[in-house]
C-alpha cells in the first residue's frame, strides 16, 4: 500500500492499537513502489531494511533483532519399560498381600488408596521409574556433512546464485535422506528385535489426530442414496436441446421345420467337418 493513503493510516492505528510495530519503511515491490511485504514486532528493532531480490519483483524484507541467551529448559518425563515387565511376579506378589482392608471398608477412596500403596512398591521394584529428555521429533539427524551443505545452499540463496542453489537444495535432500536412513538403522540395531517397531513406529505409522465418526445412521443412509436418483432428475432440466430417440439394435431370425429321411440325415451328417483332427 501507499505510505501516505488512507488504508496506510488504518492500518497504523491498527498497529497502535495492539502496541505493535511495523519496520518495513521501505518499498518492497518495486513496479508500484508500494510496501507489501512488512515484518510487525512488539518490539523495537536493531536494523531493518529491504534488500534486491534478483528472481523476484519484491525486495527481501529483513530485520535485526537482540535475541536474550536463554535456553528453554529441558523437558523431562518419567517412563516405565513395560516390555521388560514380569507378569507372573507380580502376579505372585499381589496374591501373598493382605486385601482385607479393601473387603473390610465401604469407601472407594479409602480402597483406591490402599491398591495404590500396596501396587506402587511392587512396581517400582519390577519396573522402576526412569526420567527420559524429551527431544525434537521433528528435526530430522544430520551430519556435520550434511550441515555444511545447508550452509552452502543458504549462501548461494543469499548472493543469487539461482543454479548453485537448485543443485545444493536436491545435494541437501538426498544428504538428509541418506542420514535418517543411517539413523534408523542405528536404532533398529540398538534396539534389538523387541524394539523393531518402536524404532520405525514415527515414520512408517506416526500418530494422527482422531478424526470424528460422521453422525449417520443406516436409515439415513439409505435415504441419501434413495434421493440420488430423483434429485439427479429435478436437477436435469427439459429446456435443453431436444436429442434423437435412439433404439435399440434388434435382430430377428425364423427357421422352419420340414420332414426328413434317413439317407438326407446321412448326407447331411457326412458332409460336415470333423473337429478332430488326425
Amino acid at each position: 500500500m501507499k505510505t501516505d493513503s488512507a488504508a496506510a493510516e488504518q492500518f497504523r492505528q491498527l498497529l497502535r492499537g495492539y502496541s505493535l510495530q511495523q519496520h518495513t519503511t521501505e518499498p518492497t515491490f518495486r513496479a508500484s513502489g508500494s510496501i507489501i511485504d512488512i515484518i510487525i514486532t512488539n518490539q523495537s528493532v536493531d536494523r531493518a531494511g529491504v534488500v534486491h531480490c534478483d528472481y523476484s519483483p519484491h525486495n527481501w524484507s529483513r530485520v535485526l533483532l537482540s535475541v536474550s541467551d536463554q535456553r528453554p529448559q529441558p523437558c523431562t518425563i518419567a517412563t516405565r519399560c513395560w516390555s521388560r515387565f514380569d507378569a507372573d511376579e507380580a502376579n505372585r506378589q499381589l496374591t501373598e498381600m493382605d486385601w482385607t482392608p479393601v473387603y473390610a471398608s465401604d469407601s472407594p477412596e479409602e480402597q483406591w488408596d490402599y491398591l495404590l500403596a500396596v501396587t506402587r512398591p511392587i512396581l517400582d521394584i519390577l519396573l522402576p521409574e526412569r526420567r527420559v529428555r524429551v527431544r525434537n521429533p521433528v528435526a530430522p539427524p544430520v551430519t556435520d556433512a550434511t550441515k555444511e551443505l545447508m550452509a552452502q545452499r543458504r549462501a548461494a540463496l543469499r548472493d543469487g546464485h539461482i543454479d548453485t542453489y537448485k543443485q545444493l537444495n536436491r545435494q541437501v535432500r538426498s544428504a538428509i535422506g541418506r542420514d535418517t536412513r543411517e539413523e534408523l538403522e542405528r536404532r533398529v540395531d540398538r534396539a534389538g528385535s523387541s524394539g523393531l517397531w518402536r524404532s520405525v513406529q514415527p515414520i512408517v505409522a506416526p500418530k494422527r489426530s482422531d478424526r470424528s465418526t460422521p453422525a449417520a445412521d443406516a436409515d439415513e443412509l439409505n435415504r441419501f442414496f434413495v434421493e440420488v436418483g430423483p434429485r439427479t432428475a429435478r436437477q436435469v432440466t427439459a429446456a435443453g436441446p431436444e436429442l434423437p430417440t435412439r433404439l435399440p439394435r434388434v435382430s430377428t431370425g425364423d427357421f422352419q421345420v420340414t420332414p426328413i429321411c434317413p439317407d438326407d440325415l446321412r448326407r447331411v451328417v457326412g458332409r460336415m467337418r470333423s473337429s478332430k483332427r488326425e
